[in-house]
Parts: structure tokens; C-alpha cells; sequence
């Protein structure tokens, strides 16, 4: 069921067997694999059910490290989470994205690929996706009828890589009926978490403290807690629940928002392709504006470049993604606006979401969108018709992975939030072999397109880390800062994403990511909260059956 927060009676105090935090991908996937569990479910999502600008400024803060995107800006805070401003692009992790490797310091989970294969193939259906099958092989008879090819790649150095893109599932509207019939599940809406109050010896969570804006407080009594709160927000929630320990929960070892990771994004070389109408529907990503993707099998696909798997163990290349961006979707400010308005239409269309949401969206942007006219004009109708007689330049943007760092972190602003609780600080850092990583790879790159003649380049081939880090851009991906790792000294949760030194506190999301591959960290974070529900179902079995866990 789905009850207002801001309706319960001042100071209650309500049990329960679980207590999710946090109504995006994460906490509903879970919310979901337990609806049939016989458990006592709540789940506590800050916002409502549509976005109002006084919950959101609860993600306000501050940033002193690298340029990035304010943080108020780069989430969504109501049911849903982010699945609200979500671009639907989709790939699993690769098996060697799993490994410790060399020339990637501090990479390795303490599970692997086959270990989140069943779950990814879970994860596809609650993202509505099509077969788990990523192989060029599987879809080259789609493509073919679609009259669009992959790049004709000869050699072994540089391979196409697809992804699929999702419709993309808006969780809290997608799934918002059967969180609402569910008898055991109560979903709280408004309800902000303000600590977890921990134990005398913080080995374990008591209560879930929760405000509303309005002033309403009452806390939960759980016997399982997760944290499903975001990259940045699992962080900040830990550091801020000090009451026993001062330096946060789960902090004894100082790890908690440390290895903040976005993924580094470069707009480099301008270049022409040898034949537009065979290649662009493919490998163009400002074609996602009209969704005019290519359809295989009535699914949405993309296809990017990246090193081989080989090279990347010979060579010690990380994990990366190249494609590329119609020329003037780079230099008009208005595409990014167009883009967002567009996908609010379709969820307008398909899950009755208000006009007046809408427009009073549209006003906060008639100036941008009128300043920029002639750009935008131009992009929305060389995307919706893509006439093959255009010759158009591109740009090559590269998304590579990068390197785990500790000194990249989340730490506590001494300026506050409505609530009373301290915001978050983001220093976002990358280090020389970051910047070295993304000079090889575009290097390879380079050297395999000019040597095989798919991309023409338009002048002189640009050095992408000339004015490093001027020029580098987060894709919004926020990730690391409760990693993963079975030695406590190296991460803040187990494999199976259990708070070290806390026996009942679970955290789920891309914080746990100890490397986060080359991009689309969100079928990765639907898998493992897959995975971490049926860990929570046999905890609570051994509970149930009188064992103590420690």
C-alpha cells in the first residue's frame, strides 16, 4: 500500500521485518522480490509521487573537486529515483570488468560475472529489455533488415560493442500498481530518513529515524535495514547517523565516501562517416532525442567502440566506450532541454503524467530554448527525418573507466538542509594514469579508424587530454562510496553487501561498485538488488529460525 508520511500520527514507532531506504531502481527491485516473501516490508521514499522543488533541494551541495553538475541536478527525488531522468541505455558488465587487473589499482569485486548472470537475466525483464545477448552475432540479422551495419572492423585490437536501450522504464510509474495492491508492503511517501540510530557498540541498527518536511517524526523499528538511497546519499546517511560513532556508521576504517566515481566523458576529433545512412542510426547518441535507434527484433539498440578484451589485458587499457554526437547537438546548449522535454511528453502519453508538470517545465526553459532557436530547430528535425543527403560532422566522445581513487570522496558540508542535516561534499578527483588511460585509448582509436577508413576525420586529430581535466565531463554517474570488498579494510559492505561490523544493515545501489566498467551503471544496480533479495529472504529465514546473527 501507499501511505503519505506526512499522515502518520507524531512520533509513532512501526515495526517491521525490512526496512528499505530509498524508492529508486534498487529499493523497489527489492521492494518487489518480496512482495510474495511473507515479510513485513516498508520502504521509505523521500519524495512523492511527482517532483516538487522543496524535496529535490534536498540533494543540494556542495562541489570543490572537478567540474560536475550540481548535485540537486543530476538525481531525481521521488518514487522512481533517477529511473525519472534515466536515458535507458543498458549493458551489462563484462566478465573482466570483475577482475583484479593490472594497471587498475584497487580493481577486483569478491564475486564474479557468473555470479550476477542469473540476475542479469531478471534484471532485463523489470527493465523491459529483450534477450540477455549482447553478441554481435545474435543481432546482425535485425540489423541487416533494418539496413544499418556495424563498423567493418578487421583485426583484433578494437571491437563493436551493442547495448539495448530501455523504453526507459520509469520505476515509480511502471511499478506503482503493484507496489499499491501489495498487503505486506508499505510504502511511505515524503518520508525522509534522518539517521540510522544505531546499538551501544554500532554492530546494530535499532531505528530508522524519519521526518517530512512538515514537520511529522516517527521512526522504524526494523530487524533487516537497507540503504538504497543513491551513490552520494549512502554516504552522506552513514556519515551523518554518528551518534555512536563519530565518524559515522560503518566508518571505523574511514572508507566510507571514499572511491567516488563518475565516469570521465571527452568530446575529442570532429569526423564524417563514410557512408551516414549505413552507420549513424547505430553509433550516433543525439539520435536518442527522437528515439530513432535501430530496431532489432522491435527492441532499441546502440553500438559503441571499444578495446578488445585482449588488448585490454595486454595493453593494461581500462574498460571504455566510444561513439559519437552529431556536431550540433555538442554546441547547442537548448539539445540537452530538448532532450529531457521530449522524454517528459512520452511519459506524459503513456502514464497520464500532468500537463501542467509539463509546462511549467517548458517555462523554466523558454529563454534557453529561444536563445538557441535555430540549433535546436535544426537537431529535432535532422533527427526525426535523418535525410542520408546531409552531410554531417560528428564528434568522437569517449567514456573510459576510471581508476579507483581514495582521495575522490563524499565527506559532510557544514551547511545544512531543511532538515537539519549536514549536505553533502563532493570532491570528485582523477590522477595522472586517469588521464593517461584516456590518452591511449583514444590513441587506439585513432589509430584503428584512420587505418581502416569508417571514420573520416575533419582536420587534424585532436588530443583529448591537451588541457586535462578542462574539457572532462561526468556522465552522472555516482559510484564507489560504500565499495565492496571481503576484507574490511578495503571496503565498507561484503559480497553479499552487508555492512562490515553492522549485522543487520545492507546497502544496494552503484555505491557498492568497487570498479564500474565503461558505462550504464543501472542494469548492474538492478542485478545485484535481485541478488540482495534473496540474501535478505534467507537472513530473515535464519532469523525466523532463532539463530543469532552476528
Amino acid at each position: 500500500m501507499i501511505i503519505d508520511a506526512r499522515t502518520v500520527s507524531q512520533h509513532a514507532d512501526i515495526s517491521a521485518d525490512i526496512c528499505i531506504v530509498g524508492g529508486g531502481a534498487a529499493g523497489i527491485t527489492i521492494a518487489l522480490e518480496l512482495i510474495d516473501a511473507s515479510l513485513d516490508v516498508v520502504l521509505l521514499e523521500s519524495g512523492g509521487e511527482t517532483s516538487d522543488a522543496a524535496t529535490q533541494m534536498l540533494y543540494a551541495g556542495e562541489s570543490v573537486g572537478l567540474s560536475h553538475v550540481p548535485l540537486d541536478a543530476a538525481r531525481s527525488r521521488f518514487l522512481g529515483g533517477s529511473t525519472n531522468c534515466w536515458g535507458g541505455w543498458c549493458r551489462p558488465l563484462d566478465p573482466i570488468d570483475f577482475e583484479a587487473r593490472s594497471g587498475m589499482p584497487g580493481s577486483g569485486w569478491p564475486l564474479a560475472y557468473d555470479d550476477l548472470k542469473p540476475y542479469y537475466e531478471q534484471a532485463h525483464k523489470l527493465l523491459e529489455l529483450g534477450p540477455n545477448d549482447y553478441t554481435t552475432a545474435f543481432w546482425q540479422s535485425g540489423l541487416t533488415q533494418q539496413r544499418v551495419s556495424l563498423f567493418p572492423i578487421q583485426g583484433d585490437d578494437m571491437v563493436n560493442v551493442i547495448n539495448q536501450l530501455s523504453p526507459p522504464t520509469r520505476f515509480g510509474q511502471v511499478y506503482y500498481p503493484r507496489l499499491a495492491q501489495a498487503r505486506k508492503l508499505r510504502v511511505f511517501l515524503n518520508a525522509n530518513v534522518t539517521e540510522l540510530q544505531a546499538n551501544a557498540t554500532a554492530s546494530k541498527v535499532d531505528c530508522v529515524q524519519v521526518a517530512t518536511l512538515d514537520g511529522v517524526r516517527f521512526c522504524v523499528t526494523p530487524r533487516l535495514v537497507v540503504l538504497a538511497c543513491g551513490g552520494i546519499e549512502n554516504a552522506r546517511l552513514l556519515l551523518v547517523s554518528n551518534g555512536v560513532q563519530s565518524a559515522g556508521l560503518g566508518n571505523g576504517n574511514d572508507l566510507v565516501g571514499r572511491y567516488f566515481m563518475d565516469h570521465p566523458r571527452v568530446r575529442w576529433t570532429k569526423v564524417r562517416l563514410g557512408d551516414q545512412r549505413k552507420y549513424r542510426r547505430l553509433y550516433d547518441g543525439s539520435l536518442a532525442l527522437t528515439r530513432r535507434r535501430v530496431r532489432s527484433r522491435d527492441l532499441r539498440l546502440a553500438a559503441h567502440l571499444a578495446p578488445s578484451v585482449r588488448q585490454q589485458r595486454e595493453a593494461q587499457l581500462p574498460n571504455s566506450r566510444t561513439y559519437l554526437v552529431a556536431n550540433y547537438a555538442s554546441v547547442s546548449a537548448a539539445y540537452g532541454v530538448l532532450k529531457v522535454m521530449w522524454h517528459r511528453m512520452h511519459d506524459r502519453k503513456k502514464f497520464g503524467v500532468p500537463l501542467s508538470n509539463l509546462l511549467v517545465e517548458a517555462a523554466r526553459n523558454v529563454p534557453l530554448l529561444l536563445r538557441h532557436a535555430p540549433q535546436a530547430c535544426f537537431s529535432v528535425i535532422d533527427n526525426r527525418l535523418n535525410p542520408d543527403f546531409v552531410r554531417r560532422e560528428f564528434h568522437l566522445v569517449t567514456i573510459c573507466e576510471p581508476v579507483p581513487n581514495p582521495d575522490s570522496r563524499v565527506t559532510l558540508s557544514t551547511e545544512r538542509d531543511m532538515l537539519g542535516l549536514n549536505q553533502a561534499r563532493l570532491d570528485w578527483r582523477m590522477g595522472d594514469l586517469d588521464r593517461q588511460n584516456l590518452k591511449r585509448t583514444c590513441d587506439l582509436i585513432r589509430h584503428e579508424t584512420e587505418r581502416q577508413g569508417f571514420l573520416i576525420p575533419v582536420g587534424p586529430w585532436q588530443n583529448p587530454v591537451e588541457t586535462w581535466p578542462e574539457g572532462v565531463e561526468g556522465c552522472w554517474h555516482h559510484m564507489g562510496t560504500t565499495r565492496m570488498s571481503a576484507d574490511p579494510k578495503r571496503g565498507v559492505v561484503d559480497a553479499d553487501c552487508r555492512v562490515h561490523g553492522v549485522s543487520n544493515l545492507f546497502v544496494a545501489g552503484s555505491s557498492v561498485f568497487p570498479t564500474v566498467g565503461s558505462d550504464f551503471p543501472t542494469i548492474t544496480t538492478v542485478a545485484l538488488a535481485l541478488r540482495l533479495s534473496k540474501t535478505l529472504q534467507a537472513f530473515m529465514g535464519l532469523m525466523q529460525a532463532g539463530v543469532t546473527i552476528a
